[in-house]
């Protein structure tokens, strides 16, 4: 059982890395800059 949830746990985060990193790719330079400045700023 503990194996099952681990195993799911790992799944679902790997996951969110690479929907995370191919998000983050498909930004422009330029957009991907200014939308960290900007939450920096605040």
């Amino acid at each position: 059982m503990r194996r099952t949830v681990l195993t799911l746990l790992g799944a679902v985060f790997a996951f969110g890395i690479l929907t995370a990193s191919y998000a983050t790719a498909e930004l422009p330079e330029a957009t991907a800059m200014a939308a960290e400045t900007a939450t920096l700023t605040r």
